[in-house]
C-alpha cells in the first residue's frame, strides 16, 4: 500500500485547547502505540486524500521535535451535521506485528451470467483481514467474469496464505441470480408456446388415461 504524509505539531490536551485548534481550521489527533502516546494537531488538507477515496493508506506522520513515524488511521470522528472532522485516531505500525483492517474489493470482468439474462448481487464492498503490514494488499482483487447464473463467490473462495480474512467461510461476496424479467419472460413463453402446450396436453392426458 502507498504511503501519504501527514505533517503536525504537539498540542495541549483539554476541551479548550481543541475548541481553539477546530477554530483555527485544523483538527485534533493522537498517535499511540507501543510506548508511545502523542497529541498533536494538523491541517484539514492532510485528510483530502486519506478518507475522501476508497482507496487505503498507510501514514507517515511528521511531528515537530519527534522521528517520523509509520502508522495506519484508527478512527476518525464527524461531526453529524456539518460532517466536519472533529477528531482523528493513528496507531503505530509495528512491521512484526498482525494488526486489523478493512481492505475494499475490486471487482473485475462482466459475468458471463450477466450477458445471458441475470441479475449481479455484491452486498460487501470491504473485508476485515488481519496480517503483517507487509503483507496488507491494496485491494482485493475478484475475478467476477466466469460467474454464471446460479454461481456465487464466498470468503472460501478468496482463501489466501498472506493474510486471514476474519469473516465466515461462507460469507456471500458476489452471484449472479435469475432476474425477475428473465423469470416472467421464461414464463410467458412457456404459456405462450402452442407446441410447449401440447405436448404438455398430451402428457397430462397419458396420465388421466393410465389413472
Amino acid at each position: 500500500m502507498q504511503y501519504i504524509n501527514i505533517y503536525g505539531k504537539k498540542r495541549n490536551i483539554g476541551k479548550k485547547s481543541i475548541e481553539s485548534i477546530r477554530s483555527s481550521g485544523e483538527v485534533p489527533c493522537i498517535l499511540y502505540g507501543k510506548n508511545i502516546n502523542i497529541p498533536f494537531s494538523t491541517s484539514l488538507e492532510s485528510f483530502k486524500n486519506l478518507i475522501y477515496t476508497s482507496k487505503i493508506h498507510w501514514v507517515n506522520i511528521q511531528i515537530e521535535g519527534e522521528n517520523n513515524i509509520n502508522a495506519v488511521q484508527k478512527e476518525i470522528q464527524f461531526d453529524p451535521i456539518s460532517e466536519k472532522i472533529l477528531h482523528a485516531d493513528f496507531c503505530k505500525i509495528d512491521q512484526k506485528k498482525s494488526i486489523i483492517l478493512e481492505i475494499p474489493v475490486k471487482t473485475f470482468g462482466r459475468p458471463i451470467g450477466v450477458s445471458k439474462g441475470g441479475e449481479y448481487y455484491s452486498p460487501i464492498r470491504k473485508l476485515k483481514i488481519k496480517a503483517i503490514p507487509s503483507f496488507f494488499p491494496e485491494y482485493i482483487k475478484l475475478d467476477i467474469s466466469n460467474l454464471d447464473i446460479g454461481e456465487k463467490i464466498t470468503v472460501k473462495d478468496i482463501y489466501t496464505k498472506e493474510y486471514t480474512i476474519l469473516h465466515p467461510t461462507n460469507t456471500l461476496i458476489a452471484r449472479v441470480k435469475h432476474s425477475r424479467i428473465t423469470t416472467t419472460t421464461s414464463t410467458e413463453e412457456k404459456k405462450t408456446d402452442p407446441i410447449s402446450n401440447k405436448k404438455e396436453s398430451q402428457e397430462e392426458n397419458k396420465n388421466n388415461i393410465k389413472k
